[in-house]
């Protein structure tokens, strides 16, 4: 943003108290509470006012002078209503001249200077530091509620992302995530230094709470998803093999406390369990899979087998080339060998299907014979 101010006012900025500024068309009290209440509205909203959106606020909607107003500012910095901060570092006045001097747009941001009680910072320093991560221990008040309120912000932003990913994949946690954004957007009401470690505070068993619910499902939703939705697209398959599946109680066992888990609105401290269970139950359907394969397979050969020994006969009854009769029995035999590598059951019965009717539309162009087999 094109810095509002010049080196040359900067220099005449004065440092103590407030200074009665003359040729405006407002009175004292009256001025003094349309600076303060912009500067309030932007720190509710966003933890800290930046100085150049506030004097660019002042100038453009109350055609204010920009030199008059940072003046003003720099008044209610000696009388304690408002304190500088560059970089998350509290700064005095004439360290703030002096960036401003150096560097008209520097990113100086101003904040209100109402404190809590030292116990109330305390405890809620306290349920900070006890989370994982942990936020760094610091004595300024200001500076701390501006990490606690990015850390919040992130957990909103976060939750909104689950939330909407819950909702339109169907994975769990729904139901907590939405209490979860409700307390962050109860926390963001008013981002204020005082307002924000006032209403942790009021809230510090809840939030304590939700910071742990948090890293579990934020472990769930980025680092679990693809296991979720492996389980999610074999269940089905489980499914059709249950009476097969439930022959072997530890089997069994595993299956439906697998699909308890799947089905529970919190699964989030039971992931790891989830992953044990799927594997055992999948070895246990893959297994009957295979056997299912093999008896698939085994029938479509004895389906090849007895069309062959129908067609054996048959041919040799007709004036056939002999050659065309033994194409026709080769690619029986090769189809009958190649059943034997196939993957899958479709596969199986689809080749197995193709190679008995071309065969016999075959035999019936040479020999008129339609065979039903």
């Amino acid at each position: 943003m094109e810095s509002p101010l010049k080196k040359n006012w900067i220099k005449e900025i004065h440092i103590g108290p407030r200074q009665i500024l003359f040729g405006l068309e407002m009175d004292d009290v009256r001025l003094t509470d349309l600076v303060l209440s912009c500067i309030t509205r932007q720190c509710r909203t966003d933890g800290q006012a930046r100085l150049h959106n506030v004097l660019e606020e002042l100038t453009t909607e109350n055609k204010l002078q920009a030199f008059d107003m940072l003046q003003l500012i720099f008044g209610f910095v000696h009388e304690l209503k408002v304190g500088f901060y560059h970089d998350n570092q509290p700064m005095t006045a004439p360290e703030t001249k002096k960036a401003l001097i150096n560097d008209p747009g520097t990113d100086i941001r101003i904040i209100l200077n109402k404190q809590v009680p030292a116990s109330l910072f305390q405890a809620v320093q306290q349920v900070f530091q006890s989370m994982n991560p942990p936020l760094a221990e610091n004595r300024d008040q200001h500076a701390f509620a501006f990490a606690v309120l990015n850390r919040i912000r992130q957990w909103h932003t976060d939750l909104q992302t689950w939330y909407a990913r819950s909702l339109a994949d169907e994975y769990p946690g729904g139901g907590r995530i939405r209490e979860l954004l409700a307390l962050t957007a109860l926390l963001l009401e008013n981002q204020t230094a005082h307002a924000l470690l006032t209403n942790c505070y009021s809230q510090r068993v809840p939030l304590a709470a939700a910071a742990h619910d948090l890293q579990k499902i934020t472990d769930f939703y980025t680092k679990d998803l693809a296991f979720w939705d492996q389980v999610k697209q074999a269940l089905p398959g489980f499914r059709e093999n249950l009476g097969d599946i439930e022959k072997n109680p530890e089997d069994a066992a595993a299956y439906h406390e697998l699909t308890e888990i799947f089905t529970a609105s919190d699964p989030f401290d039971r992931i790891s369990k989830a992953r044990d269970l799927f594997n055992t139950v999948s070895t246990c359907h893959q297994q009957i899979e295979a056997l299912k394969l093999e008896a698939c397979r085994q029938q479509a050969r004895e389906q090849i087998d007895s069309l062959i020994r129908e067609l054996t006969p048959q041919l040799s009854a007709h004036p056939i080339d002999p050659d065309t009769q033994n194409a026709i029995l080769l690619t029986l035999r090769r189809t009958r060998k190649k059943i034997s590598g196939l993957p899958d059951i479709a596969q199986v019965n689809q080749v197995c299907r193709d190679i008995i009717d071309l065969t016999l539309d075959q035999v019936a162009e040479l020999t008129g014979i339609d065979l039903d087999i």
